[in-house]
């Protein structure tokens, strides 16, 4: 009987994994319910297993930055000010669970990665078809119409309504995704034609990606195509990867070039990349004259001064990141070694919106400035550090290739190596590090990494 009920439980938990990709179609509630029912579940039939590791130093790495995510949120609230958010970082740990859960079932063999990336390939090549039939025919499979927040320029938002998230969605799980094309077709005798195969959907996610709207999850596509193409440790298939994904970027680069709305989107998105000299030489000043204002939340265009000192610097707006980026850095600098807790830019912007080329918003829009506004330079060099240690001994593994000690195969490596580096790039814009939708992606990526490289630890075979 005890056997049974062991054996169902297993089943249920790999059932909930592979759901995983499926939750993030249905939102917030879907995300955290699935996460919260894997790590349950996982932490029962595995036990003290969880916590076992061969190699100790990713799990003292990632148990420190939650434990620093802890210590910065309450440490703010106790001595500083009241932090409502202080107990969002006692759910966070839900994360480092789901993380555990997933290290372990890979370990025990008890997942089989493959289905994953199965699972990730078809619910982006659902998504993406169904922008282009929203796009041909007006509407998508479920009547939903493509938003329209400025004249002339439509997002294809597919079954994701108003919010403008398919991109986002897209990028995520096409990248580990679209490798399962090599299992998948497994059975075609001909190499050639599952690189035709390979290529035909990177065009369709480069498609809906760009229709799409999202212009940093296409920057970030197009950044995966590349890289893939540099690390592919195979001389003939570098040639194939490479040459096919230019051909693939300058095609889709002369037909933005050649319609004047993706052209007119792009330049504006150029035009709004934060400056680096921009941003030092903001920071470098001083405003004595505002000082009474801080703390208040006034706005600086609400200022008498705004309109009675002409030598106030103000920048264009464009995309809305400089001021958000500059804001960021100025928080950070607060608190530079731990940070101000979760969800702290949020709490605290209101300190800085008196200076001029500061804003308000609920995240920096960068994983890089979110960490460490949240918990400082500590926390940022913990997660980085742990997720550039991972990498390092994923891609070790991969280089072994037919000497390697595990049924893995090369190409989930690549997909889980690629992921993670798109996922983690320091400089591209995004959402909110912390938020459910990136946290609980980033942390089963981590989660499948970790369990990588515990294979390797132990020479699992």
């Amino acid at each position: 009987m005890m056997t049974i009920l062991k054996n169902s439980s297993l089943k249920i938990l790999q059932a909930f994994v592979l759901f995983f990709p499926i939750s993030f179609v249905f939102g917030n509630f879907s995300i955290n319910l699935v996460t919260i029912l894997i790590s349950l579940i996982g932490i029962a039939y595995y036990n003290k297993k969880l916590f076992v590791c061969s190699d100790k130093v990713p799990l003292y790495l990632v148990s420190a930055f939650f434990f620093i995510v802890i210590f910065s949120s309450y440490y703010q609230n106790i001595f500083y000010e009241d932090n409502k958010d202080s107990i969002k970082s006692l759910f966070f740990l839900r994360y480092l669970l789901l993380l555990f859960v997933l290290k372990t079932m890979i370990f025990q063999k008890d997942l089989n990665i493959k289905y994953f990336l199965i699972i990730c390939f078809l619910v982006s090549s659902i998504i993406s078809l169904d922008i282009l039939i929203q796009f041909y025919f007006g509407k998508n499979i479920f009547g939903y119409e493509p938003i329209e927040l400025s004249r002339n320029v439509k997002y294809y938002t597919s079954i994701f309504g108003k919010e403008l998230i398919a991109g986002g969605f897209i990028q995520m799980f096409a990248i580990p995704g679209i490798f399962a094309i090599f299992f998948i077709s497994k059975k075609v005798d001909r190499k050639l034609t599952l690189y035709i195969i390979f290529f035909l959907f990177v065009f369709l996610f480069l498609t809906s990606l760009i229709l799409a709207g999202n212009r940093m999850p296409v920057i970030m596509f197009v950044f995966f195509l590349i890289f893939l193409s540099l690390i592919i440790k195979i001389k003939n298939k570098k040639n194939i990867f490479l040459s096919t994904s230019l051909a693939i970027i300058l095609i889709f680069s002369l037909i933005i070039y050649n319609s004047d709305t993706l052209k007119k989107r792009s330049m504006n998105f150029l035009a709004g990349v934060p400056s680096p000299s921009i941003i030092i030489k903001e920071l470098k000043k001083e405003y004595p004259n505002l000082k009474k204002y801080e703390n208040t939340g006034k706005q600086f265009h609400s200022l008498i001064e705004f309109k009675t000192t002409p030598q106030y610097e103000n920048y264009p707006f464009f995309t809305g990141h400089l001021p958000i980026f500059i804001t960021s850095i100025d928080l950070f600098f607060e608190n530079p070694i731990k940070g101000g807790g979760i969800k702290s830019y949020r709490n605290n912007c209101y300190k800085k919106v008196h200076l001029p080329n500061r804003v308000c918003e609920s995240h920096p829009h960068n994983f890089t400035l979110d960490i460490l506004n949240d918990t400082g330079f500590l926390g940022f060099l913990l997660i980085y550090t742990t997720v550039i240690y991972l990498l390092y001994n994923n891609y070790k593994d991969y280089q072994l290739g037919d000497f390697r000690k595990t049924e893995i195969s090369n190409w989930i490596y690549l997909g889980i190596i690629l992921s993670l580096v798109t996922q983690f790039f320091p400089f591209k814009s995004s959402g909110s590090f912390f938020s459910t939708f990136n946290a609980a992606y980033t942390f089963f990526l981590l989660g499948i990494s970790f369990g990588l490289n515990e294979l390797k630890q132990h020479k699992y075979t």
